[in-house]
Protein backbone atom coordinates (compact mmCIF):
# COMPACT_ATOMS: atom_id res chain seq x y z
CA UNK A 1 0.00 0.00 0.00
CA UNK A 2 1.25 3.46 -0.91
CA UNK A 3 0.19 6.82 0.53
CA UNK A 4 0.15 9.95 -1.61
CA UNK A 5 0.37 13.50 -0.32
CA UNK A 6 0.00 17.02 -1.70
CA UNK A 7 2.41 19.46 -0.08
CA UNK A 8 3.39 23.08 -0.62
CA UNK A 9 6.19 23.20 -3.15
CA UNK A 10 9.39 23.69 -1.18
CA UNK A 11 8.12 21.89 1.93
CA UNK A 12 8.69 18.32 0.70
CA UNK A 13 11.72 17.90 2.97
CA UNK A 14 9.76 19.11 5.99
CA UNK A 15 7.01 16.58 5.25
CA UNK A 16 9.57 13.77 5.02
CA UNK A 17 10.99 14.81 8.40
CA UNK A 18 7.51 14.89 9.92
CA UNK A 19 6.71 11.43 8.53
CA UNK A 20 10.00 10.07 9.92
CA UNK A 21 9.05 11.35 13.39
CA UNK A 22 5.37 10.40 13.48
CA UNK A 23 5.15 7.42 11.15
CA UNK A 24 8.64 5.87 10.89
CA UNK A 25 7.24 2.76 9.20
CA UNK A 26 6.20 4.83 6.19
CA UNK A 27 9.16 4.81 3.82
CA UNK A 28 9.72 7.43 1.14
CA UNK A 29 8.81 6.18 -2.34
CA UNK A 30 8.49 8.92 -4.98
CA UNK A 31 8.54 12.69 -5.20
CA UNK A 32 7.82 15.52 -7.58
CA UNK A 33 7.51 19.19 -6.56
CA UNK A 34 4.32 19.34 -4.48
CA UNK A 35 3.68 15.58 -4.62
CA UNK A 36 5.25 12.93 -2.35
CA UNK A 37 4.39 9.25 -1.86
CA UNK A 38 5.31 6.80 0.89
CA UNK A 39 5.13 3.01 1.20
CA UNK A 40 3.29 1.55 4.19
CA UNK A 41 5.60 -1.22 5.36
CA UNK A 42 3.12 -2.33 8.04
CA UNK A 43 0.28 -3.16 5.67
CA UNK A 44 -2.17 -1.69 8.19
CA UNK A 45 -3.24 1.57 6.54
CA UNK A 46 -6.40 1.78 4.46
CA UNK A 47 -8.74 4.37 2.98
CA UNK A 48 -10.31 5.10 6.39
CA UNK A 49 -6.98 5.65 8.17
CA UNK A 50 -6.43 9.15 9.53
CA UNK A 51 -2.93 10.63 9.50
CA UNK A 52 -2.07 13.63 11.63
CA UNK A 53 0.13 15.60 9.24
CA UNK A 54 0.95 19.29 9.31
CA UNK A 55 2.81 19.57 6.02
CA UNK A 56 0.49 17.44 3.86
CA UNK A 57 -2.56 19.39 2.72
CA UNK A 58 -3.93 16.18 1.14
CA UNK A 59 -3.25 12.51 1.82
CA UNK A 60 -4.86 9.28 0.75
CA UNK A 61 -4.31 5.87 -0.81
CA UNK A 62 -2.27 5.97 -4.01
CA UNK A 63 -3.75 4.06 -6.94
CA UNK A 64 -0.59 4.36 -8.98
CA UNK A 65 0.64 6.01 -12.15
CA UNK A 66 -1.57 5.98 -15.25
CA UNK A 67 -0.60 6.47 -18.86
CA UNK A 68 -2.21 9.53 -20.41
CA UNK A 69 -3.80 7.44 -23.17
CA UNK A 70 -5.46 5.12 -20.63
CA UNK A 71 -6.45 7.80 -18.12
CA UNK A 72 -10.14 8.15 -18.89
CA UNK A 73 -10.69 4.37 -19.08
CA UNK A 74 -8.93 3.97 -15.72
CA UNK A 75 -11.13 6.63 -14.10
CA UNK A 76 -14.27 4.74 -15.17
CA UNK A 77 -13.25 1.80 -12.98
CA UNK A 78 -14.06 3.75 -9.81
CA UNK A 79 -17.49 4.59 -8.41
CA UNK A 80 -16.70 7.77 -6.50
CA UNK A 81 -18.71 10.67 -4.97
CA UNK A 82 -16.45 13.33 -6.44
CA UNK A 83 -13.62 13.51 -8.99
CA UNK A 84 -10.98 16.18 -8.51
CA UNK A 85 -8.44 17.01 -11.21
CA UNK A 86 -5.35 19.08 -10.53
CA UNK A 87 -2.21 19.87 -12.50
CA UNK A 88 1.04 20.74 -10.75
CA UNK A 89 2.25 22.03 -14.13
CA UNK A 90 -0.12 24.96 -14.57
CA UNK A 91 -2.19 24.96 -11.36
CA UNK A 92 -5.42 24.25 -13.22
CA UNK A 93 -8.08 22.31 -11.33
CA UNK A 94 -11.63 21.09 -11.85
CA UNK A 95 -14.34 19.22 -9.98
CA UNK A 96 -17.11 19.93 -7.50
CA UNK A 97 -16.28 20.67 -3.88
CA UNK A 98 -16.80 17.59 -1.74
CA UNK A 99 -18.73 17.21 1.51
CA UNK A 100 -17.49 15.69 4.76
CA UNK A 101 -17.64 11.91 4.41
CA UNK A 102 -17.37 11.92 0.62
CA UNK A 103 -14.83 9.74 -1.15
CA UNK A 104 -12.77 11.68 -3.68
CA UNK A 105 -10.79 10.38 -6.63
CA UNK A 106 -7.80 12.69 -7.15
CA UNK A 107 -6.36 12.84 -10.66
CA UNK A 108 -3.00 14.55 -10.35
CA UNK A 109 -0.76 15.60 -13.22
CA UNK A 110 2.61 15.73 -11.47
CA UNK A 111 4.60 16.50 -14.61
CA UNK A 112 3.62 16.94 -18.21
CA UNK A 113 1.83 13.80 -19.36
CA UNK A 114 2.43 11.93 -16.06
CA UNK A 115 -0.73 11.25 -14.07
CA UNK A 116 -1.20 9.63 -10.68
CA UNK A 117 -4.52 8.57 -9.18
CA UNK A 118 -5.37 8.61 -5.50
CA UNK A 119 -8.39 8.10 -3.31
CA UNK A 120 -9.23 9.87 -0.06
CA UNK A 121 -12.09 10.49 2.34
CA UNK A 122 -13.02 14.05 3.26
CA UNK A 123 -12.75 14.55 7.02
CA UNK A 124 -13.74 17.62 9.02
CA UNK A 125 -10.44 19.44 8.46
CA UNK A 126 -9.69 18.07 4.99
CA UNK A 127 -9.48 20.37 2.01
CA UNK A 128 -12.61 19.53 0.02
CA UNK A 129 -11.48 21.61 -2.97
CA UNK A 130 -9.73 20.27 -6.11
CA UNK A 131 -5.99 20.67 -5.66
CA UNK A 132 -6.56 21.58 -2.00
CA UNK A 133 -6.32 25.22 -3.01
CA UNK A 134 -9.21 27.73 -3.14
CA UNK A 135 -7.08 29.92 -5.45
CA UNK A 136 -8.10 33.13 -3.71
CA UNK A 137 -7.13 36.24 -5.66
CA UNK A 138 -5.47 38.96 -3.62
CA UNK A 139 -7.57 42.14 -3.97
CA UNK A 140 -5.68 45.05 -5.49
CA UNK A 141 -6.35 47.25 -2.47
CA UNK A 142 -5.49 44.62 0.17
CA UNK A 143 -2.55 46.02 2.19
CA UNK A 144 -0.61 42.71 2.30
CA UNK A 145 -0.61 38.98 1.51
CA UNK A 146 -1.78 38.29 5.07
CA UNK A 147 -5.22 38.66 3.49
CA UNK A 148 -4.74 35.29 1.77
CA UNK A 149 -3.71 33.45 4.92
CA UNK A 150 -6.71 34.39 7.03
CA UNK A 151 -9.11 33.99 4.09
CA UNK A 152 -7.78 30.46 3.51
CA UNK A 153 -7.85 29.71 7.24
CA UNK A 154 -11.53 30.61 7.49
CA UNK A 155 -12.30 28.34 4.52
CA UNK A 156 -10.20 25.44 5.86
CA UNK A 157 -11.95 25.54 9.24
CA UNK A 158 -15.36 26.26 7.68
CA UNK A 159 -15.78 29.18 10.07
CA UNK A 160 -19.15 30.89 9.90
CA UNK A 161 -19.00 34.30 11.54
CA UNK A 162 -21.83 35.34 13.81
CA UNK A 163 -23.27 38.83 14.02
CA UNK A 164 -21.22 41.34 16.03
CA UNK A 165 -18.27 39.01 16.65
CA UNK A 166 -15.11 40.81 17.73
CA UNK A 167 -11.56 39.87 16.69
CA UNK A 168 -8.39 40.80 18.53
CA UNK A 169 -5.58 40.73 15.96
CA UNK A 170 -1.95 40.71 17.09
CA UNK A 171 0.54 42.04 14.55
CA UNK A 172 -2.12 43.68 12.43
CA UNK A 173 0.04 46.14 10.40
CA UNK A 174 -0.22 47.01 7.60
CA UNK A 175 -3.69 45.42 7.53
CA UNK A 176 -3.92 42.49 5.11
CA UNK A 177 -5.63 40.13 7.53
CA UNK A 178 -7.69 42.99 8.97
CA UNK A 179 -8.97 43.68 5.45
CA UNK A 180 -10.15 40.07 5.07
CA UNK A 181 -11.78 40.02 8.51
CA UNK A 182 -13.54 43.34 7.98
CA UNK A 183 -14.77 42.01 4.64
CA UNK A 184 -16.48 39.18 6.56
CA UNK A 185 -18.20 41.66 8.88
CA UNK A 186 -16.05 41.20 11.97
CA UNK A 187 -15.28 44.11 14.26
CA UNK A 188 -11.47 44.15 14.51
CA UNK A 189 -9.14 45.50 17.19
CA UNK A 190 -5.66 45.54 15.67
CA UNK A 191 -2.65 45.47 17.97
CA UNK A 192 0.55 46.76 16.37
CA UNK A 193 3.02 49.53 17.09
CA UNK A 194 3.58 49.94 13.33
CA UNK A 195 1.44 51.98 10.95
CA UNK A 196 -1.80 50.61 9.54
CA UNK A 197 -2.98 51.20 5.99
CA UNK A 198 -5.09 54.36 5.80
CA UNK A 199 -8.09 52.55 4.29
CA UNK A 200 -8.17 50.16 7.25
CA UNK A 201 -8.01 53.03 9.76
CA UNK A 202 -10.97 54.68 8.05
CA UNK A 203 -13.15 51.59 8.43
CA UNK A 204 -15.63 52.17 11.29
CA UNK A 205 -15.36 48.49 12.29
CA UNK A 206 -11.61 48.80 12.95
CA UNK A 207 -9.86 50.08 16.08
CA UNK A 208 -6.07 50.45 16.19
CA UNK A 209 -4.33 49.69 19.47
CA UNK A 210 -0.95 51.24 18.65
CA UNK A 211 1.10 49.43 21.26
CA UNK A 212 3.46 46.46 21.36
CA UNK A 213 1.40 43.42 22.33
CA UNK A 214 3.40 43.02 25.56
CA UNK A 215 2.06 46.38 26.78
CA UNK A 216 -1.60 45.76 25.98
CA UNK A 217 -3.64 45.44 29.16
CA UNK A 218 -7.15 44.35 30.11
CA UNK A 219 -8.48 47.90 29.78
CA UNK A 220 -7.23 48.19 26.19
CA UNK A 221 -9.30 45.40 24.67
CA UNK A 222 -13.06 45.00 24.32
CA UNK A 223 -15.41 42.88 26.39
CA UNK A 224 -16.33 40.39 25.13
CA UNK A 225 -13.79 39.31 22.53
CA UNK A 226 -14.46 36.20 20.45
CA UNK A 227 -11.53 35.45 18.14
CA UNK A 228 -7.78 35.91 18.48
CA UNK A 229 -5.70 36.16 15.30
CA UNK A 230 -1.91 36.35 15.44
CA UNK A 231 0.61 36.72 12.61
CA UNK A 232 3.66 38.11 14.38
CA UNK A 233 7.24 37.56 13.28
CA UNK A 234 8.77 36.80 16.67
CA UNK A 235 10.08 33.65 18.34
CA UNK A 236 7.30 31.12 19.04
CA UNK A 237 8.32 30.89 22.69
CA UNK A 238 7.53 34.60 23.07
CA UNK A 239 4.25 34.73 21.18
CA UNK A 240 2.83 31.56 22.76
CA UNK A 241 3.14 33.18 26.17
CA UNK A 242 1.28 36.24 24.92
CA UNK A 243 -1.46 34.12 23.35
CA UNK A 244 -1.95 32.34 26.67
CA UNK A 245 -2.10 35.70 28.46
CA UNK A 246 -4.77 37.13 26.15
CA UNK A 247 -6.87 33.98 26.36
CA UNK A 248 -6.66 34.27 30.15
CA UNK A 249 -7.61 37.97 30.07
CA UNK A 250 -10.59 37.27 27.80
CA UNK A 251 -12.12 33.83 28.51
CA UNK A 252 -14.76 34.75 25.92
CA UNK A 253 -12.17 34.07 23.18
CA UNK A 254 -13.34 30.77 21.71
CA UNK A 255 -11.23 30.54 18.55
CA UNK A 256 -7.56 31.25 17.83
CA UNK A 257 -5.74 31.43 14.49
CA UNK A 258 -1.99 31.57 15.05
CA UNK A 259 0.63 31.70 12.31
CA UNK A 260 3.80 29.97 13.46
CA UNK A 261 6.91 31.07 11.59
CA UNK A 262 9.20 28.22 10.55
CA UNK A 263 12.51 29.82 9.53
CA UNK A 264 16.00 28.32 9.62
CA UNK A 265 16.24 28.27 13.40
CA UNK A 266 13.28 26.04 14.19
CA UNK A 267 13.23 22.31 13.48
CA UNK A 268 10.26 20.08 12.72
CA UNK A 269 10.58 18.58 16.21
CA UNK A 270 10.37 22.06 17.72
CA UNK A 271 7.33 22.87 15.57
CA UNK A 272 5.58 19.74 16.86
CA UNK A 273 6.56 20.69 20.41
CA UNK A 274 5.00 24.15 19.99
CA UNK A 275 1.81 22.50 18.75
CA UNK A 276 1.71 20.38 21.91
CA UNK A 277 2.15 23.55 24.00
CA UNK A 278 -0.71 25.16 22.08
CA UNK A 279 -2.92 22.20 23.05
CA UNK A 280 -2.52 23.07 26.75
CA UNK A 281 -4.37 26.39 26.34
CA UNK A 282 -7.80 24.91 27.07
CA UNK A 283 -8.99 24.13 23.53
CA UNK A 284 -11.26 21.18 22.81
CA UNK A 285 -9.92 21.07 19.24
CA UNK A 286 -6.42 21.85 17.96
CA UNK A 287 -5.33 21.43 14.34
CA UNK A 288 -2.31 22.57 12.34
CA UNK A 289 -1.65 22.83 8.64
CA UNK A 290 0.40 24.62 6.04
CA UNK A 291 -2.03 26.73 4.04
CA UNK A 292 -1.67 27.05 0.25
CA UNK A 293 -0.33 30.61 0.49
CA UNK A 294 2.02 29.87 3.40
CA UNK A 295 5.64 30.19 2.43
CA UNK A 296 7.50 29.70 5.70
CA UNK A 297 4.66 29.38 8.21
CA UNK A 298 2.12 26.93 9.48
CA UNK A 299 -1.29 27.74 10.88
CA UNK A 300 -2.35 26.59 14.35
CA UNK A 301 -6.09 26.58 14.98
CA UNK A 302 -7.60 26.25 18.42
CA UNK A 303 -11.28 26.06 19.29
CA UNK A 304 -12.93 25.88 22.71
Amino acid sequence: MFIYTVVNIGSEKLLKEEIAIKYPKLSFAYSRPGYVTFKDTTGTLNLNSKLNLVFARVYGISLGKVDKNNLENEIKKYSINKIHRFSFINGESSGENANTGDTVLDILEVKEGEYWLGMRIIHKYSWNIPGANPNIILPEDAPSRAYLKIAEALIWTNYNSKKNEIVLELGSAPGGASYALLEKGFKVYGVDNALMNESILKNPLFTHIKEPMQRVQDSDIPKPCHLLVSDVNVLPSLILGQLKRFISIRPSIHTVYYTLKIGDKISVKEILKHIETFKTFGFTEVHATQLPSNRSEILLYGKK
